[in-house]
């Protein structure tokens, strides 16, 4: 009778065990969880993207899935392979997902900051004519184009709920983040406690933020052969693997239907990126 009763109490303690183990990591983790969708959120505001949580990640798992069926059928692996494949394709699903929006947020911002000179000089052209600051971002929302537009509709849209324009304006600076958009805020929120002629303030930040675009711009035409050259050399392994795919049969059927063929695709996959992490970071110069 005892003896029948030892799995029974093994499986009981095995599960309290479990259950306490997860009720003492569960704040932790949620609170990371948590941190982790806020920041995904945050990303995808300043990407500029308006599709929903629930949206990207059924699009996602039906991209993995239809990825993952379309290699199956392609390749005809073995069962192990079958499986090792689903968390590889997950995996660089995720990671082209991310890229994509660091893309978009990328761009987004540099449009935001080349758009960021006009729209100072048309608020210190409205407060020339009498105008008061908040009417004068009115006017940069009626003339400029998104994300301008976009970004200083927010800082009204906050002023109306009640924020301080500081306030709303220390908010847009933290949504597209630039050294051009921290100059812009600290400039009105400086200019509020010490006096002076705001309009002449922001036509020379006007002037400071066009010498720093000629500054990038003249390090991107330096750099572009730099690129060029990371470019090339990133992109003959993939059109040496074409050529040998489409010429090669005996090779292209050792590559895609064999274990050794598909651990060689994996290394090949594995030094691309780190080839591109490698160049990006050596082509990476701060302003």
């Amino acid at each position: 009778m005892v003896g029948a009763l030892v799995p029974f109490a093994i499986f009981a303690g095995v599960s309290a065990t479990v259950f306490l183990a997860f009720f003492s990591l569960w704040n932790s983790v949620n609170k990371r969880a948590t941190a982790r969708v806020a920041s995904i959120e945050d990303e995808l505001d300043r990407a500029g993207i308006t599709l929903g949580s629930q949206e990207i990640v059924l699009t996602v798992l039906g991209g993995i899935a239809i990825v993952w069926i379309s290699l199956l059928l392609t390749l005809h692996p073995k069962p192990l392979v079958s499986f090792l494949l689903l968390p590889i394709v997950a995996g660089t699903a995720a990671f082209g997902f991310f890229f994509y929006v660091r893309l978009r947020m990328r761009m987004r911002l540099g449009n935001f900051i080349t758009q960021l000179e006009p729209a100072t000089r048309l608020m210190a052209g409205g407060l020339r004519v009498g105008l008061g600051l908040r009417h004068a971002m009115t006017v940069v929302i009626d003339e400029l184009p998104d994300p301008a537009r976009h970004e200083f509709r927010r800082v009204i849209g906050h002023t109306n709920l009640g924020a301080s324009i500081f306030d709303a304006l220390d908010l847009l600076s933290a949504r597209m983040p630039s050294h051009e958009s921290l100059m812009l805020t600290r400039v009105f929120r400086v200019q509020s406690e010490t006096g002076g002629d705001l309009a002449r303030i922001l036509d020379q930040l006007a002037d400071t933020i066009k010498d720093r675009r000629q500054v990038q711009r003249k390090i991107s035409s330096l750099t572009a052969e730099g690129r060029m050259s990371a470019w090339v050399l990133m992109a003959i392994p993939v059109g040496l693997g074409l050529f040998i795919v489409t010429t090669q049969q005996a090779m292209a059927n050792a590559l895609l239907y064999t274990m050794i063929g598909h651990i060689v695709l994996a290394i090949v996959a594995g030094l691309e990126v780190a080839a591109y992490l490698w160049l990006k970071a050596l082509l990476r110069i701060d302003v």
